[in-house]
């Protein structure tokens, strides 16, 4: 039986005999525990509040502790807002380019109760709790690279689009990038003047193609949904081939047509950035044990157990065990505390960010997976 598994298992013996109430042996060493802060969030100032549209609010910030918002472009910030006394998680796009004050752009949706608080509350001078930059879309600019970028977005889905775009054209000189934005008027176009401006600066290098369901502005646009048999008269009609990285972000709809069309135009290399709603999420709690369920955590050779609390996520127990595990978001979305599970079962709040192949791999994200069972966790 390998060491770590072998440990892991006098572990969890050991604490299940706590919970018990039977002490361990005098003679078994006890390791200090090594010291991790709690899921703390980082104060951010909002600097400035610009208005994109009637629906879309672009905040500046900044960390009042004065550390630097370092990110790479297509991260997000997760929120905690307070509305009507509920706090509220919700995460929202970086929209700054690298250099550029830290930002992020809010889009009210249908329903939306923070979307909306935001859009409509936000002056400068408040003060949000934020945890991240998070999320493993977009990529860190490189000044000696020459990529071809394809950028699809719908509606808000320009958010982190706009900064890998702002990004790459300003930090690779040799890079050329094309983005096919859709909306339903002109008026819903968020950074428009922004985009034009690029245009003019980057010429050849960057090209915007508008794609709008209503027609009748100022702005030069093909009519019709950003479906995928307009996608795939805009690859033709601007010289697109498959040799072309692409990065799709906007609602759920557009993208799976959008992926469907770029697949069958030969397109390999789609990235995708979805939008989780925390709100729509699965809840848990019928299903959990009301019993306190010891789970172990290993990385090489060493092991750590802890008690997990009914309804504790796997991160919190850890993290007030001291346990230094990563994370960053704390909502799903961004995969930073991705542990794999070797023995036992959790559950998860639904959707989240993990990829059928994760899935099928036996990764869980710990900030959302609770306990069913003692479990074992093999840390990355």
């Amino acid at each position: 039986m390998p060491r770590r598994i072998a440990q892991a298992r006098r572990d969890v013996a050991m604490v299940a005999a706590g919970l018990r109430g039977v002490r361990p042996p005098v003679t078994v060493p006890r390791r200090a525990r090594r010291r991790a802060s709690a899921l703390e969030a980082r104060p951010l100032r909002v600097e400035a509040v610009v208005r994109e549209t009637a629906d879309a609010v672009t905040l500046r910030l900044s960390d009042l502790r004065g550390v630097p918002i370092t990110f790479h472009p297509g991260q997000f910030l997760s929120l905690d807002v307070s509305v009507n006394g509920t706090r509220h998680r919700r995460a929202y796009s970086l929209s700054g380019a690298l250099g550029a004050p830290p930002q992020i752009t809010v889009k009210r949706i249908a329903g939306g109760l923070v979307s909306g608080a935001l859009v409509d509350g936000s002056r400068a001078g408040d003060v949000l709790q934020g945890f991240g930059p998070s999320g493993r879309f977009g990529f860190e600019p490189d000044p000696a690279a020459a990529r071809a970028l394809l950028l699809v977005a719908g509606g808000s889905g320009i958010t982190p689009l706009i900064s890998v775009a702002e990004s790459v054209l300003a930090m690779e000189p040799g890079s050329r990038v094309t983005l096919l934005y859709g909306n339903r008027r002109a008026e819903d176009v968020i950074f428009r003047r922004r985009l034009g401006a690029m245009v003019a600066r980057f010429q050849d290098r960057f090209r915007v193609a508008h794609v709008l369901e209503e027609t009748g502005g100022d702005l030069a646009c093909t009519p019709g949904r950003l479906d995928a048999e307009r996608v795939r008269e805009r690859l033709q009609a601007l010289g697109l081939g498959p040799e072309l990285e692409v990065y799709l972000c906007g609602p759920t709809g557009m993208m799976k047509a959008a992926r469907e069309a770029l697949e069958a135009e030969g397109f390999a290399r789609i990235h995708e950035e979805r939008f989780q709603r925390p709100e729509a999420r699965s809840t848990i709690g019928a299903e959990l044990p009301r019993r306190t369920l010891s789970v172990s955590f290993a990385r090489g050779e060493t092991c750590d157990t802890v008690a997990v609390a009914p309804g504790q996520t796997l991160l919190e127990a850890g993290r007030a065990a001291g346990l230094a595990l990563p994370f960053s978001c704390a909502m799903g979305g961004c995969g930073a505390c991705r542990v794999r599970l070797t023995e036992g079962q959790v559950v998860m709040e639904e959707p989240n960010c993990l990829s059928p192949e994760e899935r099928e791999a036996g990764q869980v994200l710990a900030c959302v997976a609770r306990p069913l069972s003692p479990a074992a966790l093999e840390l990355p």
